[in-house]
């Protein structure tokens, strides 16, 4: 297979991988928060990128790669395994494809603050955050199951 996407998608995952690491020197919020979001963000493109090397791999030549899994079930004629693999990842919440998608979803959204009236400062109020894990552990943990994703797909159609 000559194609450019498997190291397209793993170069945006190196990177992210790379940012991460940075982020384990950042002391102020602000600055991790960047690598944070960076990180994700490449993520995501490695995410999309991936897409687009299935695509490649059944030779659906096209000028704009697939954004999206229904996009990509469009352009094949039939279903790959691939497409239901990642069918199959979707629909599970503790997938790397799930969280990935989960934090790319949250960070194209503000976020709620709240601004309490100065009446209210002496309320206690405990708050759980039931987003996604934003740790640098399941960061790296979902980097790296996209990777070995990449790779598996290059070796399933790899030419001899």
């Amino acid at each position: 297979m000559a194609s450019d996407w498997p190291s397209f998608a793993k170069q945006k995952i190196y990177l992210a991988s790379s940012l991460l690491r940075l982020s384990t020197g950042q002391t102020d919020a602000p600055s991790r928060e960047s690598v944070i979001q960076g990180a994700v963000a490449l993520l995501g493109e490695a995410r999309k990128s991936l897409l687009g090397l299935i695509a490649d791999v059944y030779q659906v030549r096209n000028a704009q790669p697939p954004q999206t899994l229904d996009e990509l079930e469009a352009l094949l004629d039939n279903n790959c395994a691939e497409l239901e693999e990642l069918r199959r990842l979707a629909g599970d919440h503790t997938s790397w494809w799930q969280h990935i998608e989960q934090l790319a979803s949250r960070q194209q959204r503000p976020t709620k603050t709240s601004h309490k009236a100065a009446a209210q400062d002496n309320l206690i109020a405990v708050s759980a955050d039931t987003g996604p894990d934003r740790s640098l552990d399941a960061l790296q943990a979902s980097a790296q199951a996209l990777k070995l994703y990449i790779e598996s797909i290059v070796e399933r159609h790899a030419e001899w």
